[in-house]
């Protein structure tokens, strides 16, 4: 092989990269589309992953700027940024739309959802997602909730301990840290077999909030500007766990999965009888040994399955169980501690809604215990949550889908292969719709059957099918948590309160702390 061959395959694959990169770099200028450009390579994805300011406040920025549909580029990824209700709903519900837009917004480190068996739900598209949809659909049935409020009250009441001793003498302290605690006690109990609490000595949380504060922007940087040694690196660290703490935490989550296995493996053996499912592992490994019909054509699972080499089963594998528990264990951890701590903010900065919604509490319970079917009566509490997720939007990057096929939505043709991500803090600060007052809180504006939240201008928890399926679970455990601590205590701010709070985060928007005071109702 002569060096001048060398030489030219070596320009020609340079060439090649760069105007590869290049072609995804001016996508939507070709297009006709405004938006920030970015760096050539990169785009704006340096930007998005900046942990001091969080990404998703970023694209409210260039709202301001481009107006409610613009383009970016973030790696190899094309990207619509939308924050028109109408184009949302179109999108995320509309069946003649919404069917073309079943695909997440992945970086590569979370796994091909066509191939790699390991992909949970979030990540999973078309027949495996909906499959693994329906088996998961059965742990949060009202009955499984029903089941799991005494494990959850059990919780809320040993958080109520801990508040007791760290605040005594008047002392401040980080609600977000304290509902870190409880969330992953919850999650720990009815997901994963723990069977008595271990708040404030469970190994999970300082691993988990690794998980979502630890710096990744580099490696995320990386895997998404060269996706397919993305994938290779994900490969990599499942067989050499330890650098990643998403990967550590899977590799806990499926030592825990095996171990349940091959104990009701010799409960079967000396002839134990199964019974009522105790927690998601025993759930997910009852999918495993019965055949279920999902609902799924066998067009549906050949379009979605067989084209791609996989095996069509309508059953969970134990990879499939892994990842469900990892899933389940990440979402049920952050989401609901950072929605209780900005409740909490809220709470503290405008003690009037505090008073009103502790008058509620001691209207429906007062000294009587705190029941699972009365939780539905705190109707002005449901106010407050539903305000307090309005003017913070934790989750907001979930709100993103993959076009799977062209399609034109309020005038815009979307080819297949583009993101279309919605700027979600844009629309629920949006003026035109909330009025005038948009950046106030404000309840009483859910006091009424309020049509936004059904007409995509109001997603909390995501919004069509693939809204969130821990949604009542969550609201479950924030609705006993509150009632038990205001019943007992008022949030009050202090010098050490951030007014207005500090916020983080690439993944979630979190506030950097919340301290308060818990101020004695029944001194």
């Amino acid at each position: 092989m002569s060096l001048g061959f060398v030489i030219t395959a070596s320009c020609s694959i340079i060439l090649g990269f760069v105007t590869y990169y290049l072609w995804i770099w001016t996508y939507w200028i070709r297009r006709g589309v405004n938006g920030p450009r970015g760096k050539p390579f990169v785009g704006v994805l340096d930007v998005l992953l900046d942990h001091e300011k969080p990404g998703l406040l970023q694209l409210s920025e260039w709202t301001k700027k481009y107006g409610k549909v613009y383009g970016i580029t973030d790696g190899t990824q094309k990207t619509l940024i939308v924050s028109d209700p109408s184009m949302v709903y179109g999108i995320f519900v509309k069946a003649e739309c919404a069917d073309n837009f079943y695909g997440r917004k992945l970086n590569p480190l979370q796994g091909n959802p066509e191939t790699d068996q390991r992909v949970h739900m979030l990540a999973a598209q078309g027949g495996r997602w909906k499959r693994l949809r329906t088996i998961s659909s059965a742990s949060f049935s009202n009955a499984s909730l029903r089941r799991m409020m005494g494990t959850v009250e059990d919780s809320a009441l040993e958080l109520l301990r801990h508040i007791e001793e760290k605040t005594a003498g008047g002392k401040p302290i980080d609600m977000l840290k304290f509902y870190q605690e409880y969330t992953m006690d919850v999650i720990s109990r009815v997901a994963m077999g723990q069977r008595d609490t271990q708040m404030f000595k469970n190994p999970f949380v300082d691993l988990v909030r690794k998980v979502f504060c630890g710096d990744r922007k580099n490696i995320l940087l990386f895997c998404q500007v060269f996706p397919t040694f993305g994938y290779m690196i994900r490969d990599l660290t499942f067989k050499f766990s330890g650098k990643i703490p998403a990967f550590t935490l899977y590799t806990v989550v499926r030592d825990a999965v095996f171990a349940r296995i091959a104990q009701r493996q010799r409960e079967l053996e000396m002839g134990a009888e199964l019974g009522e499912s105790q927690d998601f592992i025993d759930l997910f490994l009852d999918a495993r040994s019965e055949t279920k019909e999902m609902g799924l054509t066998e067009e549906e699972e050949e379009k979605e399955f067989s084209k791609r080499g996989m095996k069509v089963t309508k059953v969970l594998s134990t990879d499939e169980v892994v990842g469900q528990c990892f899933l389940f264990l990440i979402g049920g951890f952050d989401t609901t501690a950072l929605a209780l701590s900005y409740v909490t903010y809220c709470l503290a900065t405008n003690p009037e809604v505090q008073k009103k919604v502790q008058e509620e509490v001691d209207r429906e319970f007062g000294d009587k215990d705190v029941e699972f079917d009365k939780l539905g009566r705190l109707k002005y509490m449901d106010c407050v949550l539903k305000e307090t997720l309005r003017l913070y939007p934790l989750a907001a990057i979930s709100n993103a889908r993959k076009c799977m096929r062209t399609t034109t939505v309020n005038g815009i043709e979307i080819e297949a292969g583009t993101y279309v991500q919605v700027d979600t803090w844009s629309l629920h600060y949006d003026t035109s719709i909330w009025g005038e007052d948009a950046m106030e809180f404000k309840p009483e504006r859910w006091t009424t059957d309020n049509p936004l939240e059904h007409k995509g201008a109001y997603l909390p928890f995501g919004l069509g099918v693939r809204q969130c399926i821990g949604m009542r679970l969550a609201q479950m455990e924030q609705k006993v948590l509150l009632t038990h601590i205001l019943k007992k205590y008022s949030f009050e701010t202090g010098p050490m309160t951030s007014i207005p709070l500090k916020l983080v985060g690439s993944a979630t928007t979190s506030p950097e702390n919340v301290y308060v005071h818990l101020t004695s109702r029944h001194l």
